[in-house]
């Protein structure tokens, strides 16, 4: 099975090679039929955000949290040129429509000079079958018929020759024009909206990500800039890995459905749109739930975690005390029990 993960590897070089034709195109006014169908494919290929979320999700889950951070801030990094590239000096349709018009046309000067060396041939052609057509009604030597003959095929392959060759551009040049015309929309703005909707994504997976540093900015500054801008709550509790099985488990049965980037933004206490929400009778479990995660962080973290994501979830804090322990009590219902193994597995398997 083809793996997800590995087309966020191959985004890398063709964000590259996209930032390369729009810098060429901003700095020399460059542009070809080639890199327009570069563009227009890219777009076609990987329009999909959904795609691209399961294939981060993918590398997530099947790399060190070091590994995958590289590969997505590697990306990242290429996405902003890209972002940077189309605002500064966005591409217009005129020049994409002059490249295509142009390629679609590419053979027209071959085809002129090929049908004028066909067209010169013909004459000679027909002149030759008159002769050797007529050589019947009138007088005539056996050498004489010969010759004519000799002619006429001579001409005749000669004439055949040259229009082979100018029926193969006349196919070539409709072949190009088919091409052309499939590439003639402008879907440079397409890309641009889409690498905003990436940027959207990656966040999600790049939590403690700070401000790209600009080159002219000191150090000092710099340092003195990401401690001011990176908020308290942009902390990551908890990475992708062990909130893969929780989700699982729990979402549908004690929460109501989410995306697991939701849920992984809600448990670390990042901002985001849609919230976590409990499921009518399932507050009791989640309790459970929220106790087993925060004997999970160092104690630097536990009570500050378990405060905010128990206000998050609209949970009493003292509520949450009496009532954690409950699928783990010496008579819980079977609904708490069969929890409480499901929890037990999980747990055990991220010790």
């Amino acid at each position: 099975m083809k793996s997800m993960a590995g087309e966020i590897n191959k985004l890398i070089p063709l964000y590259g090679e996209l930032n390369r034709i729009y810098n060429d195109w901003i700095t020399n006014y460059a542009f070809s039929f080639d890199k327009q169908k570069f563009i227009t494919d890219f777009y076609r290929q990987h329009n999909d955000t959904k795609t691209f979320e399961a294939a981060i999700l993918e590398l997530v889950l099947d790399k060190q949290k070091e590994q995958y951070t590289l590969i997505l801030n590697s990306l990242k990094i290429e996405i902003e040129k890209n972002i940077r590239a189309y605002e500064t000096k966005p591409l217009n349709d005129d020049i994409i429509k002059r490249v295509c018009f142009h390629y679609a046309d590419r053979c027209n000067s071959a085809i002129k000079d090929q049908l004028e060396i066909t067209t010169k041939l013909h004459e000679p052609l027909n002149d030759a079958y008159h002769r050797y057509d007529f050589i019947g009604f009138r007088a005539h030597t056996d050498e004489e018929e010969i010759q004519a003959e000799k002619e006429y095929e001579r001409c005749k392959a000669e004439y055949d020759k040259e229009k082979k060759e100018l029926d193969k551009l006349y196919e070539l040049q409709k072949q190009d024009r088919k091409e052309a015309f499939q590439y003639t929309e402008n879907l440079s703005g397409d890309v641009y909206r889409l690498s905003l909707l990436f940027m959207e994504v990656l966040k999600k997976y790049l939590p403690d990500d700070v401000e790209e540093k600009r080159p002219e900015e000191s150090v000092e500054q710099n340092a003195q800039e990401e401690v001011q801008n990176t908020p308290e709550e942009q902390h990551e509790y908890f990475d992708m890995k062990p909130l893969s099985p929780i989700y699982e488990t729990c979402v549908g049965e004690q929460f109501e459905a989410i995306a697991i980037a939701d849920f992984y933004a809600n448990i670390n206490l990042h901002p985001c749109k849609n919230r976590l929400e409990i499921k009518a009778r399932e507050k009791i479990r989640v309790c459970y739930l929220i106790f087993l995660m925060s004997e999970k962080l160092s104690k630097q973290y536990r009570d500050e975690w378990r405060d905010k994501i128990l206000k998050l979830l609209d949970i009493d804090e003292n509520y949450y005390r009496s009532k954690y322990k409950e699928p783990v009590s010496d008579f819980p219902s079977d609904s708490n029990q069969k929890f409480a193994k499901e929890m037990k597995c999980i747990f055990n398997l991220n010790k």
